[in-house]
């Protein structure tokens, strides 16, 4: 691969192959060398819609040194896909110099309880959420919209685009796509990922259902990641059912096909690790955590064989577990691991956690990690309100799933889990069959017969 004024082009005999195929414009803020959760699936699609007759460009923004990378994720990008990259304008980046600045000055505060924060504090806070109401819309990545659009027009006149794909969040992508479609009546399959949280402001909260409605209806198909997400786009903004498409997130099989061992396990041996990996949201683990010391208080001799292993990014519910006197000698927060470290640990774990315990989201998406879960053959537990995760779990025998407020629950599946080790017992696991369903070279084909779809019945 060559890059030539931002785009990434194509020299030798593979790029003869892709003039007999549909040419799709994929727009895509995150894509690698960006790590984001985001990232996994762009890359997975376009990686295999070769193998069904799509070529896809990819329109995403340029790489800063300041941004989170991973360049071994640029590996997992495949020679004959196209990338075009553009300026953006960080429309936060203003957000930490102030924030710092009113720090020096004594401003800005931490404290538990918001309520204890002095009232200056609090007006500063306030002024800041109307700012960003105001500025960052659709959300915060509005300064990519111009310079996108821009290359996008550009693109389509040169390679006149069977079909443009979007994929979000962030949003900006699908307003990209939402022009294309105005102006050159170009199809548009736009894939929304995760719910648009409600925003709190009234005002902000009637534009945001506007955009919706005008892009979801605008769209050719729209493609969702759950069912529930589906039903309930149908219900809110009266699009047919048919012109949605369930499209899950998975994994790609060539990670787990490597010969060579990609990274040393990072976990001491002689524990029984139960593992998180990526983020922990606010709110979402529910009673899991004091369910387990009460657990460790009545059976203490167990204390010493238990690790919980949090790889990623923790929210301060956790780090304050972490450092609390009845789990600090059993949380081990862990750096960030590159992609093959982390999933080497995830081989190395007893158990994998997913903390998906929020009803909104519990019902309407699935955690991204779950797929690469069900294929490393692990154990899972999760702390999910009764949405797909848990249905995926269970119609695989995959684990676990318990509700975020049953402590009950979550210590009989530790004792379970503590006694069948003990033992040498089997544990529920998913099989390779199972899983496989959601290899993302299967998705990706289930993917272009949308866009196939699309251009057959122009709907």
């Amino acid at each position: 691969m060559a890059e030539e004024n931002g785009t990434t082009r194509l020299n030798g005999p593979e790029s003869r192959s892709r003039h007999t195929m549909k040419k799709a414009l994929c727009i895509a803020y995150d894509f690698p060398p960006r790590r984001t959760s985001g990232v996994y699936r762009i890359t997975g699609m376009t990686k295999y819609l070769s193998q069904h007759g799509w070529h896809p460009i990819v329109l995403t923004i340029e790489q800063r040194k300041n941004d989170f990378c991973d360049p071994t994720l640029l590996q997992r990008v495949p020679a004959n896909v196209e990338i075009a990259r553009t300026k953006y304008i960080r429309m936060g980046a203003w957000e930490d110099p102030v924030a710092g600045g009113l720090r020096k000055f004594g401003g800005l505060q931490s404290s538990p309880d918001h309520r204890l924060q002095p009232v200056s504090d609090r007006l500063i806070r306030s002024l800041g959420s109307l700012v960003r109401s105001t500025l960052y819309f659709p959300d915060d990545t509005v300064g990519w919209i111009a310079f996108g659009l821009a290359r996008a027009i550009s693109l389509h006149r040169k390679h006149r685009f069977d079909l443009v794909y979007c994929t979000s969040p962030p949003r900006a992508a699908l307003v990209i796509g939402l022009f294309l479609k105005l102006l050159f009546g170009v199809p548009f399959v736009a894939e929304s990922r995760d719910p648009w949280n409600p925003p709190r402001r009234p005002i902000r909260r009637r534009c945001e259902h506007w955009l919706q409605h005008l892009i979801f209806n605008k769209c050719n198909r729209l493609v969702l990641h759950s069912e529930g997400y589906a039903q309930e786009v149908v219900n809110t903004f009266g699009i047919p059912r048919n012109k949605t498409a369930v499209v899950s997130n998975g994994y790609d099989e060539s990670d787990f096909l490597s010969g060579e061992k990609a990274a040393q396990n990072p976990f001491p041996t002689g524990f029984v690790h139960l593992s998180h990996f990526g983020t922990v949201y606010p709110g979402r683990n529910g009673k899991f955590f004091s369910a387990v010391g009460d657990f460790l208080k009545q059976y203490p001799e167990e204390r010493g064989r238990v690790r919980l292993n949090i790889v990623g990014y923790p929210d301060e519910e956790v780090r304050r577990y972490a450092q609390s006197d009845e789990l600090k000698d059993v949380i081990v927060v862990h750096k960030f691991m590159g992609h093959p470290e982390a999933l080497e640990a995830m081989r190395s774990s007893d158990c994998l956690i997913i903390f998906w315990g929020d009803p909104y989201y519990s019902q309407r998406t699935v955690a991204g990690k779950l797929y690469e879960y069900l294929r490393i053959g692990r154990p899972i537990l999760a702390v999910d309100c009764g949405g797909e995760t848990t249905q995926i779990i269970r119609d695989g025998n995959a684990g676990w799933a318990v509700a975020p407020d049953d402590s009950e629950g979550i210590k009989d599946v530790l004792r379970t889990l503590l006694n069948q080790n003990r033992d040498g017992r089997p544990l529920p696991c998913a099989t390779p069959e199972y899983a496989a369903q959601y290899r993302y070279d299967r998705l990706a084909g289930k993917l272009a017969r949308v866009f196939d779809s699309v251009l057959n019945h122009g709907s």
